[in-house]
């Protein structure tokens, strides 16, 4: 097997195991040991695809250092072997590839990840508005993590319940503030706002990878007759949800034109055409990518709308270049002829 596949294996191992840790019912280092794991996750996947950018050599991770006696070698950990790049460094270099598909979405929540664990030994988990900006992250953490484990290694993750359980559904979650309380200790502050500053920063409408993510809970009666029935697994044996047709609609809130304008704005060479058209409806054909809608509900096989979900826009990245990132000086020069 190839090193960036048990990479990515052992990366799925350890993702798995923050989400078990954190979903236990009464576990008192539940934050915190999520937030550890969750970077281990991140790095071993990280490093599995620099890995396999790199023609699976595995001295692609190694920190060089300059030789005394000229060229470089390989910088050397405590016990004697290769250090290697850490997270920080392989989340930069990722970021500056324009077709690797991973998005300053994710850097940026990797960031907030590395902070919060970094900063575990000054975490009260009696601290509501912690813990909200904990889920927050981690459940935009999860979403990102499929969707690139999924596009860079076709990991299977059917059979893991790939989730965090909401904390809101048991603690009244959703009442704490968003605001910074004062009685915060100096380096819960700290922390806070500096997670605060990274998702200000996500702001791109185009963007499938993100810093956060807010989960609410909603409880409606069974009985609904407004409800329609939805099953969200091609396992035939998973429990079915039964959820109203317009929260759905909130998990397919791209139009035909919607998705077409974003991919206009995110590939230099999108043109909306035969090849465009015809792999759109091959995607299309997957229930996770699209729902559609009759226009008439009195006639279900009369002509139907479709509505596209947002993880639809990474499956083109494999098929379209990635418009580059314009860089300081060229955002300076945009400025001034703009002025």
């Amino acid at each position: 097997m190839p090193l960036s596949a048990d990479l990515a294996a052992k990366s799925v191992h350890a993702a798995v195991a923050a989400i078990e840790i954190y979903n236990k019912p009464n576990f008192a280092y539940r934050e915190e040991s999520f937030a550890i794991l969750m970077v281990n996750a991140w790095e071993l996947l990280l490093k599995a695809k620099w890995v396999n950018m790199h023609g699976e050599d595995g001295t692609c991770l190694h920190v060089m250092v300059k030789d005394p006696k000229g060229g470089v070698i390989a910088k050397l950990n405590r016990s004697g072997n290769p250090q290697s790049h850490g997270l920080p460094y392989l989340a930069a270099k990722l970021l500056e590839h324009a077709n690797s598909g991973f998005e300053r979405g994710c850097h940026d929540n990797i960031l907030a990840l590395l902070e919060i664990r970094d900063n575990a030994a000054h975490f009260l988990n009696t601290d509501l508005s912690l813990a909200r900006r904990v889920l927050e992250v981690g459940t935009a953490s999860l979403r990102n993590y499929l969707c690139l484990a999924t596009a860079w290694f076709q990991i299977n993750f059917s059979s893991y319940n790939f989730f965090l359980m909401p904390l809101s559904f048991y603690h009244g979650f959703e009442t704490a503030q968003a605001a910074i309380p004062v009685s915060h200790p100096d380096q819960i502050k700290k922390l806070l706002l500096y997670l605060d500053t990274l998702q200000q920063n996500d702001s791109d409408a185009t963007a499938t990878q993100h810093v956060a993510l807010r989960l609410e809970t909603k409880l409606v009666r069974g009985a609904d007759p407004a409800a329609v029935s939805f099953r969200w697994t091609d396992d035939p044996t998973a429990p079915a949800v039964t959820v109203r047709e317009e929260d759905i609609l909130k998990n397919y809130p791209l139009t035909y034109r919607d998705l077409t304008d974003a991919l206009k704005a995110r590939y230099s060479d999108f043109m909306e055409n035969d090849d465009y058209h015809n792999l759109r409806k091959k995607l299309q054909r997957e229930k996770k990518f699209c729902f559609e809608r009759a226009i008439n509900p009195t006639k279900p096989k009369g002509q139907v709308q479709r509505f596209y979900n947002n993880n639809i826009i990474p499956e083109f990245d494999k098929h379209y270049t990635r418009r580059k990132k314009p860089g300081p000086s060229q955002q300076a020069k945009t400025a001034h002829s703009a002025g």
